[in-house]
């Protein structure tokens, strides 16, 4: 996490990557990509202590939509199970922005893969 800190971004998401250190690299990797290569607005880390992890949330430069996306490697195993627990935590986290996410559910979500990182897109 020490060549991360020389990043004059890593800054915004410090506290995010001290607190769950195994995600650190991922969460600062997707941060950087939706900040500066993707152009996302408003982009901004949320704790998610139920699931002991933290997800980004940005709105997309062309369409305006809020999106939360959960970085992950590609290492992790995902199954449906495993989606649905994801989301039924969201549902019982304190902040509401994660509680809209459970709901959204409904509206749709996509799993893509980018340099070795794996991310959940829940559209808002």
């Amino acid at each position: 996490m020490e060549s991360l800190a020389l990043h004059p971004k890593f800054q915004e998401v410090s506290e995010a990557c001290r607190l769950y250190p195994d995600h650190a690299e991922h969460l600062f990797q997707v941060y950087l990509d939706l900040a500066q290569a993707k152009d996302f607005e408003d982009v901004h880390v949320i704790q998610a202590p139920l699931l002991g992890r933290y997800f980004i949330e940005g709105m997309h430069p062309d369409n305006g939509n809020r999106y939360l996306i959960l970085p992950s490697l590609v290492t992790e195993f995902w199954t449906v199970a495993k989606m649905d627990a994801i989301f039924t935590a969201l549902a019982n986290e304190q902040d509401a922005r994660l509680k809209s996410g459970a709901t959204s559910r409904l509206k749709g979500y996509r799993i893509a893969t980018e340099n070795f990182v794996r991310i959940l897109l829940i559209a808002l």
